[in-house]
């Protein structure tokens, strides 16, 4: 038995690499949020994307959002996501910087939630896997040692 307790022991100093976890995570989800956000507003084929999200955000067919506003929410989504990636990058502000990104991502769920689960039918499973990795940094925040939040808000 003690040769359990003295291996738990040892496991437990893993704790004080959790910055490095929290770092993995924060430049994943940028990367992500980056490239969702700036091809927004990248021009495809005569049009600028924000145009089409802003239709799909729009009234219009049985597969839009039926939002009001949809050139306001498109914009407010570019903000969120390109926006939220740099925070993230830096680590700064990035608890503040993940709540957008989740109520996006909740927007994202709701409008997949009919496919069901799987990704492979266009289902919720990457959007919860998302939120799920925001609330890690909403929770613990941005970690130790690698980000702007640590060294401007140290004691």
């Amino acid at each position: 038995m003690s040769f359990f307790t003295s291996l738990n022991q040892k496991l437990m100093q893993l704790n004080g690499l959790d910055f490095l976890i929290l770092f993995s995570l924060r430049i994943y989800l940028a990367y992500i949020f980056w490239v969702a956000g700036v091809r927004k507003i990248v021009w495809d084929n005569g049009m600028p994307n924000i145009d089409r999200f802003a239709n799909f955000l729009g009234p219009g067919g049985s597969d839009n959002l039926n939002l009001f506003l949809p050139n306001f929410f498109g914009w407010l989504a570019v903000l969120a996501e390109a926006g939220g990636a740099v925070l993230l990058f830096l680590g700064l502000f990035s608890r503040w910087a993940v709540i957008p990104l989740i109520i996006t991502m909740l927007v994202a769920f709701y409008y997949h939630l009919p496919n069901g689960w799987s990704i492979d039918a266009g289902g919720v499973e990457l959007t919860v896997t998302y939120i799920v990795m925001l609330s890690v940094i909403l929770i613990f925040g941005p970690g130790k040692y690698l980000s702007l939040d640590y060294w401007v808000l140290r004691k």
